[in-house]
């Protein structure tokens, strides 16, 4: 493979930024269909919604191991 497994994989950080970025698609895109079912569409193009989607992933993945790692 291409990539190399974590040695330390922070499975608990990696699972809430998961729902993080699954909760920031959908409501995105529950948006995006609520305007365009009242034609005011806007035209927000798909490369977007993925780039801030991994935005969102991987600040909400630092933002818990800072907070897991201050707990501890």
């Amino acid at each position: 493979m291409f990539f190399k497994s974590s040695k330390n994989p922070d499975k608990n950080s990696v699972n809430i930024a998961f729902y993080c970025t699954f909760i920031y698609w959908s409501v995105s895109l529950l948006i995006n269909s609520f305007l365009q079912i009242l034609h005011k569409d806007i035209p927000i193009n798909s490369l977007f919604f993925l780039l801030t989607g991994l935005v969102v992933f991987f600040v909400s993945e630092a933002v818990a191991k800072y907070i897991k790692k201050k707990n501890h």
